[in-house]
């Protein structure tokens, strides 16, 4: 499921699926700005949208899937070039390279809630969202 979802959804941006893979009441935890976690597809679009808006061409590499029962976890690297000015500040063109990890709980073939961490720090200092760590000694 987790393949399919990242080559699917995000790699081929078929926005089209995100409803046949998350539940009408999914949570995706860590993905959304309030720290709640997106609910359902219409609560994840706004992420989706945002982020394939900044970075249309996004694609991400499944390194690892472990799974057991109704649970499998992931690592992930996405390669990306930021070209859209959808994240607040204007495209740097910058190529970019991000790892992360998934878990995600599966019921009836859809996923149900999912956990997400990523490098959100390298991401936002690439982008100069957030300044470098100075090194300062």
């Amino acid at each position: 499921m987790l393949r399919h979802w990242f080559e699917d959804v995000w790699s081929g941006g078929r926005s089209d699926l995100i409803d046949t893979y998350l539940a009408p009441d999914a949570v995706a935890h860590g993905l959304d700005e309030t720290g709640q976690g997106c609910v359902g597809p219409a609560g994840f679009r706004p992420f989706y949208d945002k982020l394939r808006g900044a970075c249309p061409d996004i694609r991400f590499k499944v390194d690892d899937v472990v799974a057991s029962g109704p649970m499998a976890a992931c690592r992930w690297t996405a390669t990306l070039t930021h070209t859209g000015d959808h994240l607040g500040v204007r495209a740097t063109g910058r190529a970019l390279r991000v790892t992360g990890m998934t878990i995600a709980r599966v019921e009836d073939g859809r996923i149900v809630e999912g956990w997400n961490e990523w490098d959100r720090l390298g991401f936002a200092t690439a982008l100069g969202l957030v300044a470098p760590a100075s090194s300062a000694g």
